[in-house]
C-alpha cells in the first residue's frame, strides 16, 4: 500500500482550495495574502453563502478578525475536503502508454546483465480499482494518528497492483495537470468486493503502526496506574495512622468518662466518644474497601483506564478510481559482456512485469535477492553459479 500524505503546505492549501472552489462554479481572486471567493447562486457548494467570502491565508487570530481562515489545520481547509470527497467519491481514468515508462522488475534492475531494449506489445484492456483509505488510529489519551493509504487491484482478480497506485497518485498532486475523468462503468457488488480487499491489505500494512501505537498507549495506562496505586498505597498508610489515633482518643475518652463525678460531664465524653466510634468505623470501611480493591488488582480503575486508552481503529475508503490500463507483454533484450538474449513476459503498463519469471536451471524464482544472470542463452539464477 502506498502513503497516499502529502506534505500539506499552506501553497499547497492554497492551490487545492482555488482549483476546487473555480471548478465548483466560484471566481477566486488573490489580494494579497487573502482569497476573494465571489460564489454566484449556481454555484455547487454548500459551504458558502452566495455572495464574496475573504478567505485569509494565515493562522493569527488577530490577522484573520471576522473573516475565514485557511492553513492546514483550519476548519475551512478540512470543509473544502470533506465536500470535495463527498462530491466525487468514485470515478473512472485511463493510463495511456505515454503516462506509464516501462518499469523493469528487481530481477533485471540488480542484474549484472544489461537491459538493451525493450518493447511492449499491448494486447487488450483490464481494469483495477485504486481506493484511498483514510486510517485513524486513536485512543481517548494523546496518542492518535491519522493517515492516508492507497491501494491499486485489479477488478477480475483482486491482485495488487501497487505500481498502479504509486501512478495513479503521482499525476493526482496539486503540481500535476489535472487528470481527465469520467463516471465509472464498474457495478457496486464488484466495486465493494475491490474496496473490501484492499481495506483488509491496508490493516496488514498499517499494523505496525497500530502496534506502535498500542505499546505507547499500554505505556500510559501502566504509568498511571502505578501511580494510582501508589496514591492508594499512601491513602491506605494514612487511614491505618488515623484509625490507630482515633482508637487512642476513644480509649481516652473511657478512662475519662469513668474519672468524671459531674453528670453532664460524663453524658459529653460519651457522645464525643460515639462520633469518635462512627468516625473509625467508616474509616475501616474505607480501608476495607481500598485494600480488598488493591488486591484485586484495583479492577475499577483498571477498567477506566483502559476505556481511556483502548485503541479505535477506523479504516473509511474515501474515494475509489476505476483506472483503466494495458495488458500485454513486454520484451526484453539483455546482454552481458559475453552473452545476450531476449525474453518475453507478461506485462502490464503502468503495472510491471505480471508473471513470475523461473531459473531455466533450478527452477527458482527470479527476484532482486536473486537476479537473472544469463549463460549463453540460458536464463538463470545468481544462486546456481
Amino acid at each position: 500500500m502506498s502513503d497516499a500524505s502529502l506534505s500539506v503546505t499552506q501553497a499547497r492549501v492554497e492551490r487545492f482550495a482555488e482549483r476546487y472552489l473555480e471548478a465548483v462554479g466560484c471566481s477566486v481572486r488573490e489580494r494579497g495574502d487573502e482569497l476573494v471567493v465571489t460564489v454566484p447562486e449556481t454555484a455547487r457548494t454548500d459551504l458558502f453563502e452566495a455572495g464574496t467570502t475573504t478567505l485569509v491565508c494565515a493562522a493569527d487570530p488577530e490577522r484573520i478578525g471576522g473573516d475565514l481562515a485557511l492553513h492546514p489545520e483550519s476548519e475551512t481547509f478540512r470543509s473544502l475536503l470533506r465536500e470535495a470527497a463527498d462530491r466525487a467519491p468514485i470515478g473512472r481514468v485511463e493510463l495511456a502508454a505515454a503516462d506509464a515508462e516501462v518499469r523493469l522488475p528487481g530481477w533485471l534492475v540488480e542484474s549484472e546483465a544489461t537491459v538493451t531494449d525493450t518493447e511492449f506489445s499491448p494486447y487488450y484492456d483490464r481494469t483495477a480499482v485504486v481506493g484511498l483509505f483514510r486510517i485513524g488510529v486513536e485512543t481517548v489519551s494523546e496518542y492518535q494518528t491519522d493517515v492516508l493509504r492507497a491501494g491499486a487491484v485489479d477488478a477480475d482478480s483482486l491482485r495488487e497492483l501497487p505500481a498502479l497506485a504509486d501512478r495513479l497518485l503521482a499525476r493526482a498532486t496539486p503540481d500535476s495537470v489535472p487528470l481527465e475523468a469520467a463516471a465509472t462503468t464498474l457495478d457496486e457488488d464488484a466495486v465493494r468486493e475491490a474496496v473490501d480487499a484492499l481495506g483488509e491489505r491496508i490493516v496488514e500494512r498499517v499494523r505496525p503502526t497500530i502496534a506502535e501505537i498500542r505499546e505507547g498507549a499500554t505505556r500510559a495506562a501502566g504509568a498511571e496506574l502505578d501511580e494510582y496505586r501508589q496514591l492508594q498505597d499512601q491513602r491506605i498508610d494514612e487511614l491505618e495512622a488515623e484509625i490507630s489515633s482515633v482508637s487512642d482518643a476513644i480509649e481516652r475518652l473511657s478512662t475519662a468518662a469513668e474519672a468524671v463525678d459531674s453528670q453532664a460531664e460524663r453524658l459529653e465524653t460519651l457522645r464525643e466518644r460515639k462520633e469518635l466510634k462512627a468516625k473509625r468505623a467508616e474509616l475501616r470501611d474505607e480501608l476495607t474497601e481500598l485494600t480488598d480493591a488493591r488486591a484485586a488488582g484495583f479492577p475499577e480503575k483498571r477498567r477506566e483506564v483502559g476505556d481511556r486508552h483502548g485503541l479505535e481503529v477506523a479504516v473509511e475508503p474515501l474515494t475509489v478510481t476505476e483506472l483503466r490500463y494495458v495488458q500485454g507483454e513486454l520484451e526484453v533484450s539483455i546482454a552481458d559482456a559475453a552473452d545476450r538474449t531476449t525474453l518475453r513476459v507478461g506485462y502490464g503498463a503502468g503495472v510491471g512485469v505480471t508473471e513470475p519469471l523461473a531459473c531455466e536451471r533450478c527452477g527458482s524464482t527470479l527476484s532482486a535477492a536473486n537476479p537473472l544472470r544469463l549463460d549463453g542463452e540460458t536464463v538463470c539464477c545468481t544462486s546456481c553459479r
